[in-house]
């Protein structure tokens, strides 16, 4: 019997270990290395950032969270898909389109992960805001009764499939 759970064990470990790293290569905790910033974006709206409340660094921004009215359910969004409430989408001028980032609210620690499928409106750069979270996802973070929080983003990978259900 005892060969038998060793054999079994040698079959079945590998394949628990490949899953874990395949799916750390899709959603991995840390930062890539790939540069996700649209940096002709962040070039152009320069002088839009408020920098005493946006910080960026490579792949990390920090700043406000804000969300999508309802107004804009069935818009088109900058990828040309339209938008859909229920998804975990979200609008920002700072990474490039179809990018995964992970949202992390400071108040809670509570993080979502979303796909960058549309733009914001570039004055909202002087508010502070980073990022502009479709209702499922800001759901998730637990948004203020305010609907604003202070946010981080970690960019994690690129994709046109939109996270499933977190």
């Amino acid at each position: 019997m005892n060969i038998k759970l060793s054999y079994l064990f040698i079959l079945v470990f590998p394949l628990l270990i490949s899953t874990e790293i395949y799916a750390q290569k899709i959603y991995p905790t840390s930062l890539t290395t790939i540069n996700y910033l649209d940096s002709a974006n962040v070039k152009k709206y320069q002088k839009k950032i408020d920098t005493h409340r946006i910080k960026i660094e490579l792949n990390h921004i920090t700043g406000i969270a804000s969300f999508y009215g309802a107004s804009f359910e069935g818009t088109l969004t900058a990828t040309g898909e339209i938008f859909n409430n229920s998804k975990y989408t979200a609008a920002s001028n700072l990474f490039k389109l179809n990018t995964l980032v992970r949202v992390t609210n400071m108040r809670n620690g509570r993080s979502v992960l979303v796909r960058i499928n549309d733009r914001m409106h570039p004055n909202m750069l002087k508010l502070g805001r980073v990022i502009d979270l479709s209702t499922a996802a800001a759901k998730k973070l637990h948004l203020s009764s305010k609907g604003i929080v202070k946010v981080t983003l970690d960019a994690v990978g690129y994709s046109k499939i939109n996270p499933k259900k977190q």
